[in-house]
């Protein structure tokens, strides 16, 4: 199973941010360590998008009606191998219910040393991002990059 990433609690803990942004570096992220990660985020979608997104090795889940911490713990016990499952986050209590359903739990700090130098800097000095999170270009950008495709 992919790592389980507690997303409105990454962002807060790096200092602001967007969903959009979030989502584009973990991708980057995720195809530079060749991982899975599963990014939840509370509330529902943005825009008419759908609960559940794919980008690449990155799954975008939003969970409303549930909170994330009820929708990470749900996927946890669903695993078939919850030693398997990291959760990162900094929220104790999640980190909590995280290890006592089985999963190992990794705080955001270690993530972002771990993820890239991008990853733990703060908004103001992203300059690569774009400005107003993704858009059709980026994607398009994405998927022509051959490191992106499958097989």
């Amino acid at each position: 199973m992919a790592d389980l990433v507690d997303g409105n609690n990454l962002i807060g803990r790096l200092g602001g941010g967007t969903r959009d942004g979030l989502v584009t570096e973990l991708c980057d992220l995720a195809r530079r360590k060749r991982k899975s990660l599963t990014v939840v985020f509370d509330g529902p979608p943005e825009g008419g998008r759908p609960k559940v997104q794919a980008f690449g090795s990155v799954t975008v889940v939003y969970a409303a009606p549930r909170s994330a911490d009820e929708e990470i713990v749900r996927r946890i016990r669903e695993a078939r191998e919850p030693h398997g499952v990291t959760v990162v986050t900094d929220d104790r209590m999640l980190a909590t219910e995280a290890a006592s359903a089985g999963a190992r739990t990794m705080g955001v700090g270690v993530f972002a040393r771990d993820a890239s130098t991008r990853l733990s800097s703060s908004p103001e000095s992203r300059s690569d991002e774009p400005a107003a999170g993704l858009g059709v270009a980026d994607w398009e950008r994405w998927f022509r990059d051959p490191k992106n495709r499958i097989g």
